[in-house]
């Protein structure tokens, strides 16, 4: 399996609405799979190209590399910070207890408006029955 990576010029299998062969150029690098977008096919296939929408999900398996782009080499240093750390950042306590508080206190004064409306229409409809 050859190693992709973006700009690569690439040789796809016919597949789905494709009836041929076509070239492409790498667009994105997946673990297993690459995104080509479709430059070089038959003109039969103009109508697969579209529904496509011009790109195309290829096993890396299945591709075959026509011509590569300058490959930079990697330090083993630059892979590490390109990962993102496992570490979590966490509130501090403070923090939660004020917003917990300001909740609460728009939550109670919902609530108490809500009752108050309740008892404002049931009193109402008492004495419009009553009369």
């Amino acid at each position: 399996m050859a190693d992709f990576e973006i700009g690569d010029v690439v040789k796809g299998k016919k597949f789905g609405p494709m009836d041929h062969d076509f070239t492409g150029i790498v667009e994105k690098v997946y673990n297993n799979s690459i995104m080509v977008s479709i430059h070089d096919f038959d003109p039969a296939d103009k109508s697969g190209v579209n529904e496509l929408n011009g790109r195309a999900v290829l096993r890396q398996k299945e591709t075959k590399m026509i011509k590569a782009v300058p490959r930079k080499e990697k330090d083993e240093n630059e892979d590490d910070k390109g990962k993102k750390s496992k570490t979590r950042r966490t509130r501090t306590r403070t923090s939660r207890s004020k917003k917990s508080t300001a909740k609460a206190k728009t939550t109670k004064k919902r609530a108490t408006k809500a009752k108050t409306s309740r008892k404002k229409t049931t009193k109402k409809s008492t004495k419009k029955a009553d009369k």
